[in-house]
């Protein structure tokens, strides 16, 4: 067993099944991996749970595994490189949340010709969508001189399989006004660019049928957890921004689950300095703006 506060884990996804969490993260190049806990604080290897294939679209760069239980089965949503040099999100499926997962199918849900990442499930009203991050290399903005990233949506079949219509955009992320005010400088190619990042997009009902989507930026140099609301409850928004930072300890990319208990809690990593990320864990609840934060645990 190990502790939690020794686990190196960037962007953390916990699954509580039969008396146990799950957490999944990545490891080297091609692989997810897998803790089991009963307490969230001591945890044991369970084991790889995918590995990229060798015939398939992806090559390598496994980032931002997270699963969701559907329709009676468990399916692994992950960030991969595509041998086409684009990023996409890769979904493949397992009968329990420790795997091993096997492809959907040979391509990304994601849009094949973008570079998309963090790709997440979200159900309403039975109908399933993935939402995901555009985001950098290939959405430079010309007039701005920046980098800025996007969360986008589309709806997808029942099945998980293929999508269903044309994707949409939720927000750029220099809508939001903290983005946009406390901008991210970067360097490629000997130049210097703004970058207006859009990463980890999460999406919950509130008890009040809101809809709250969480997602991450850096704001000038620290990575945080931003939120927006949709007082339509309707995944199209439109979406209203939180005038605060939900997390603002330099580190992000936020999911949330209830304890066995039934208690509400958000997980993240943090600090976002590799390679020091570790797993939080923080105790929430609804309030008039959304989500606060109530005790780390």
């Amino acid at each position: 067993m190990t502790k939690r506060q020794q686990l190196r884990v960037r962007d953390p996804f916990i699954v509580p099944f039969e008396g146990f969490y799950y957490m999944y993260g990545t490891r080297e190049e091609r692989t997810v991996f897998c803790y089991r806990s009963r307490d969230l604080e001591h945890w044991e290897v369970q084991g790889d749970v995918f590995t990229i294939p060798e015939d398939s679209w992806g090559a390598r760069d496994v980032w931002a595994s997270e699963v969701h239980a559907y329709r009676s089965r468990f399916y692994l949503f992950v960030s991969l490189l595509g041998k086409n040099g684009l990023r996409g999100t890769q979904v493949a499926v397992a009968d329990r949340p420790f795997g091993p997962f096997v492809p959907l199918c040979n391509h990304p849900l994601t849009p094949a010709r973008q570079s998309c990442i963090d790709g997440t499930l979200f159900v309403e009203n039975g109908t399933p969508y993935i939402v995901y991050s555009h985001d950098w290399p290939d959405n430079y903005v010309k007039e701005k001189n920046a980098y800025v990233g996007e969360i986008c949506g589309v709806q997808v079949s029942e099945d998980l399989r293929e999508t269903v219509g044309e994707p949409f955009c939720l927000f750029a992320s220099d809508e939001a006004p903290l983005s946009r005010n406390t901008p991210h400088r970067v360097f490629r190619d000997g130049q210097s660019f703004v970058r207006y990042g859009s990463d980890g997009p999460f999406v919950q009902r509130l008890k009040d049928g809101r809809l709250l989507l969480t997602w991450s930026p850096y704001l000038q140099d620290r990575y945080v957890v931003l939120y927006a609301i949709a007082e339509s409850g309707s995944i199209r928004g439109p979406w209203r921004h939180g005038e605060r930072p939900l997390f603002d300890g330099d580190g992000g990319h936020a999911m949330f689950f209830r304890d066995l208990s039934g208690t509400p809690l958000m997980c993240l990593h943090a600090p976002e300095k590799p390679p020091m990320e570790r797993a939080r864990l923080f105790r929430v609840a609804e309030c008039a703006e959304g989500l606060s934060i109530l005790s780390e645990i």
